[in-house]
């Protein structure tokens, strides 16, 4: 018997309680409820995003879910307990992909927020970005060109 999810309406620590259980396992638990109760709180007075990152995360991306956005830091990076890291990668980190590195993931076409887009808010919605793994370091880059290979600039 499931429970139905929780809704914006509802108190803050049912809220971060329920999306806890969908976490992937990758970051200890405290680290996960402190990331988890900042953006809940950061979401309260935007009551149609925690809906949409509460149903995101409840149905694990089934149904579709608009941006999540939370205000843009200066250097981008969010702190949360001590530890500063890319906001979209630390929630795609505790809900999708635990093992992920930072430069693994691309927006998806719809959203309106994604973080290399550079706006002042940026979406962290887990299900409007894609893992794409890079193929390795050193690798070249396909086009035919070592990467010490510079192109000849025309002197006038």
């Amino acid at each position: 018997m499931s429970l139905n999810p929780p809704s914006s309406g509802d108190a803050c620590l049912s809220i971060v309680h329920s999306l806890m259980c969908h976490r992937q396992g990758g970051e200890n638990e405290s680290f996960a409820k402190r990331a988890i109760e900042s953006l809940v709180k950061k979401l309260k007075e935007k009551k149609d995003e925690l809906d949409s990152l509460i149903t995101a995360i409840t149905t694990n991306g089934a149904h579709p879910s608009k941006c999540v956005t939370i205000q843009r830091t200066l250097d981008g990076r969010l702190q949360v307990a001590g530890r500063k890291g890319f906001p979209h990668v630390i929630y795609a980190r505790l809900w999708r992909w635990p093992d992920l590195h930072k430069n693994e993931l691309k927006h998806v076409k719809f959203c309106q927020f994604a973080f290399d887009l550079k706006y002042d808010n940026v979406c962290v919605n887990p299900y409007h970005y894609e893992r794409v793994v890079s193929p390795g370091i050193g690798m070249s880059t396909g086009t035919g060109q070592r990467a010490g290979h510079r192109a000849h600039t025309h002197r006038g």
